[in-house]
């Protein structure tokens, strides 16, 4: 309902990319002890893709009979993080202070992302008349 509303969308696709980045760093803090386990993190997500729209073309349902097709969810890409000097001696590039750090950057962001969202949520209601939650 809401994807057409540019702001809205940004928030979902911010939110988005914070819950994969938030996967890819637990798995790295599962694997701190396995040998060989190169940490991994998300390429940072650009406010210009942000505003870029899906070129997908969406299947329009025009009947409550009409099947409606699963969206798939947009993807992010893992990379490798290459620090060889920081490295255990069993191979492992996982530092489990830099993670936690990281995690906790992404619940700051994705808090900041439902704030906003909820917020206009809010004025939007506000706009049309609508009071209380």
């Amino acid at each position: 309902m809401f994807e057409n509303l540019t702001l809205f969308a940004m928030a979902q696709k911010s939110m988005d990319w914070l819950s994969r980045r938030q996967e890819v760093l637990s798995e790295n803090v599962a694997n701190a002890n396995t040998a060989d386990y190169q940490a991994k993190d998300l390429a940072p997500l650009s406010f210009k893709n942000l505003l870029d729209k899906d070129v997908a073309v969406r299947a329009a349902t025009t009947n409550p009979m009409h099947i409606s097709p699963e969206v798939e969810p947009a993807k992010f890409e893992t990379q490798k993080e290459r620090r060889p000097e920081e490295s255990k001696p069993n191979g492992n590039s996982v530092l489990i202070e830099e993670q936690m750090e990281k995690i906790g950057d992404v619940k700051g962001k994705y808090d900041l992302a439902i704030n906003l969202f909820t917020k206009n949520l809010s004025m939007l209601k506000a706009a049309i008349g609508k009071t209380g939650s």
